[in-house]
């Protein structure tokens, strides 16, 4: 693995595990084992590299929905690709509210995310409607209410139930994907109805 890619690695392990405030450009150097001007030479900052792995993050969410649409891939696995996806990145949902605060090019990124994924929430609903999965919503208003429940829903789970659970860990992404299923279980039809209800019974939080 090349320096620039064990960096962001190494960053996102660290940024997992102790947050991004406690962690400086220092700590990433020291973990790789390399000196601090060894990682100015591939990023100026720690911003910088928190921008890039946002990049990565967007990517490989893009990434998912591009290929659902292709693919047979069922609903279920579909939620949990992305929330595998969530718990790769989770610092950023844990902090990403201080972190485009703080920085306004990531809060710009952050902004033209979500508009995206509004429009991509709107073409998997009607990916799913043609595929027999869900029901046809015919009030604008009921849609906007289904995109911006799951969106509040996937960018603050993570702080919420971390702060309930005795020890923070991949339970939260559980609790996370049995929330969404139940959030869209009344827009499901047939099959994907019963795929829903069968894993939100299965879960005991």
């Amino acid at each position: 693995m090349k320096t620039k890619e064990k960096i962001l690695v190494t960053s996102v392990e660290l940024f997992n595990r102790s947050g991004v405030v406690a962690v400086t450009t220092n700590h990433i150097a020291k973990a790789m084992d390399i000196s601090p001007g060894n990682l100015y030479f591939h990023y100026d900052n720690k911003e910088e590299i928190i921008l890039e792995l946002f990049r990565r993050m967007m990517k490989e969410t893009y990434d998912i929905w591009k290929h659902q649409k292709k693919s047979e891939q069922k609903p279920l696995d579909f939620i949990d690709a992305n929330f595998e996806v969530y718990w790769k990145y989770r610092f950023f949902h844990r902090e990403m509210y201080s972190l485009r605060r703080k920085d306004a090019q990531l809060g710009k990124m952050w902004k033209s995310h979500m508009a995206k994924m509004m429009k991509l929430m709107n073409l998997q609903y009607r990916n799913w409607v043609k595929k027999g999965y869900m029901s046809v919503l015919t009030q604008p208003k009921e849609m906007m209410y289904v995109y911006e429940s799951l969106l509040a829903m996937a960018t603050t789970y993570l702080q919420f139930f971390e702060s309930t659970e005795k020890v923070p860990g991949r339970r939260s992404i559980e609790r996370g994907k049995s929330h969404v299923a139940r959030l869209l279980l009344p827009y499901t039809i047939g099959e994907t109805k019963d795929s829903f209800e069968k894993f939100i019974n299965s879960n005991h939080f």
